[in-house]
């Protein structure tokens, strides 16, 4: 036993020594090209992206190779037992199209869950990852299933090599791992964490993307790997059936979509946050004034994002959930005029409200358009910690793409390889509409994001980050294309972040003291984080730069990541 607590009393200082030189990394990650682009969490899968470019994919393919191949080296964040959304660009006739694979609960999903059960196999939502990327390149891409999953079934064979951050996630989630022998088998050597170098074997993960690519999302939905999965679920306490395996569908919407400056932003549809980052964007814009500058310079500017994100976050609360059964007034949350309405009580010299729970609802139905618009929807109708890639290939398709476990490690269960979702835990009780019931997709922060001015993409934008993943890309979206940082600057600059439901302003420990005094004496408490840290997630993008008709690719310095293009 002693033995025991001197290795994890190491491991734990390792820990403190990795985290650290983490933040010390490189703060230029950026590529330029005036082809391609690929920018994802790792570097292995920016070159695979790339790679299936230059065999003749598109950007559909290039991503979905890539989506593979992150969930095979970033299985913490990531993979099969996930799920998520993909923000679609076609050239050809410059449409955009939104594909939800987000997780879905089982029909006869227990409403008593607690968050207690967060790590255990009670959590679990059927996972969206496989049948999203397999439907995404059979209906929009150039290439076969087999073609873009190749390159996963390739590199999961030679095995993963573990870097600083897979360590440290690892030590983070010992509990959790823990609790599970099959994952534990898998992220452990001889009953003890991997260090730095050592290289993990996932076999049972190989022989189910070798099937998946063979056989189709079939076998994973209604084959030998869901009779086997819903066997495992049920044994660990949980209960989704082969019946929800089958059922599950990739839901295609129309993106939301709103103006910012001189821009046309197309974000994800509910129940994922576009419209709360759309919203934000537009309650930013109507009260900026020529006297704003930068957040590092100006604490006037944080002040105003973080009334907006707080106002923002409460409509998110009360309107937004998944709309199969839920009408959501969209347009209305993303009207400039509802906009003025919302920031009409705003209060320059102070915080607004003390508490989330002062700030009062919206009323965005009146905002709505008096004419019904289709939305389009693969589902049938009458049924009841996270990675972002980026792409756009040499025809102008792009791609913005963001899926998760929702915490790392998930749920922490794990069947033939798969690390499994803990997305059961997204739902919240009334008022919110957003409650768990059969056959629903819950609520979640994640937002890819497209660009454009006239009909030319100027961005693609997507981050991890939780609870703070709309507050970042706000903050990137504004000092890219209201305050004109280049996108290496954008990308490194210190965030900040403020929910509805929080007392404090948390912060990366770079703002100036000058500006932290300005914004405690507008009343603000203030909480610091280091100075890069993946608690603000981690960003990656791409930027057209009109003067030099280049395509930058930036990831960010918080993730392991990389930009690659031609």
């Amino acid at each position: 036993m002693t033995y025991i607590i001197t290795q994890i009393k190491l491991l734990l200082l390792l820990l403190i020594v990795f985290t650290i030189s983490i933040h010390a990394q490189s703060l230029n990650k950026a590529d330029t090209a005036s082809n391609a682009m690929v920018v994802t969490a790792h570097p292995e899968a920016s070159q695979i992206g790339l790679e299936i470019l230059k065999m003749g994919g598109n950007a559909v393919d290039a991503a979905v190779a890539a989506a593979f191949v992150i969930g095979v080296v970033e299985p913490y964040a990531s993979g099969l037992g996930g799920g998520g959304a993909m923000l679609i660009r076609l050239s050809d006739d410059n449409t955009f199209h939104y594909l939800d694979y987000y997780m879905e609960t089982p029909a006869l999903a227990d409403t008593n869950f607690s968050d207690l059960e967060i790590y255990t196999a009670r959590s679990i939502c059927i996972p969206g990852t496989p049948h999203g990327l397999i439907t995404a390149v059979q209906k929009y891409g150039r290439l076969t299933p087999q073609q873009v999953i190749a390159p996963a079934i390739r590199i999961a064979r030679q095995g993963i090599v573990v870097n600083e951050q897979f360590h440290t996630i690892l030590l983070d989630k010992l509990g959790v791992i823990l609790q599970f022998p099959e994952t534990q088998a898998l992220y452990y050597i001889d009953d003890f964490p991997p260090v730095i170098g050592d290289t993990l074997y996932n076999e049972p993960l190989v022989d189910v993307l070798q099937n998946l690519a063979e056989k189709g999302a079939d076998y994973f939905y209604s084959g030998e790997y869901a009779r086997l999965a819903v066997q495992d679920i049920k044994e660990a306490g949980g209960y989704i059936t082969l019946n929800d395996f089958r059922e599950y569908r990739t839901v295609e919407k129309y993106p939301v979509e709103a103006d910012f400056l001189d821009y046309h932003l197309f974000s994800a549809a509910a129940p994922q946050s576009g419209t709360t980052l759309l919203e934000i964007l537009n309650l930013f814009e109507v009260m900026a004034d020529s006297t704003l500058s930068n957040f590092d310079e100006d604490s006037k500017s944080i002040h105003l994002l973080t009334e907006a994100m707080k106002r923002a976050d409460v409509d998110r609360f009360h309107y937004l959930s998944d709309p199969i059964d839920t009408n959501i007034p969209s347009f209305g949350l993303v009207d400039q005029h509802y906009a003025v309405e919302r920031f009409s009580d705003f209060n320059w010299d102070s915080v607004n409200y003390r508490k989330g729970s002062d700030i009062p609802v919206g009323d965005p139905w009146k905002f709505e358009p008096s004419v019904s618009i289709p939305q389009k929807d693969m589902r049938e109708p009458d049924r009841p910690n996270t990675t972002h890639i980026s792409v756009v290939d040499k025809d102008g398709n792009a791609v913005s793409l963001t899926q998760t476990l929702g915490l790392y490690f998930g749920s922490g269960f794990t069947s033939q390889g798969v690390v499994y979702n803990c997305s059961m835990s997204n739902f919240y009780k009334q008022p919110s509409p957003n409650r768990l019931k059969g056959n629903r997709r819950p609520l979640s922060t994640i937002c890819p994001t497209i660009v454009t001015k006239g009909d030319s993409i100027v961005g693609i934008i997507g981050t991890p980050g939780g609870s703070r993943l709309f507050n970042v890309m706000a903050q990137m979206i504004i000092r890219i294309f209201l305050f004109n940082e280049n996108p290496v600057e954008a990308m490194n600059a210190p965030r900040f972040a403020m929910r509805a439901s929080q007392s404090t302003l948390s912060l990366e420990n770079r703002f100036s003291a000058d500006i932290l005094q300005s914004l405690q004496n507008l009343n603000y408490k203030l909480k610091f984080y280091p100075d890069f840290t993946d608690y603000f997630g981690g960003v990656q993008m791409i930027i057209y730069d009109t003067r030099l008709k280049q395509y930058i690719g930036v990831s960010d310095p918080r993730r392991t990541g990389a930009a690659a293009g031609y």
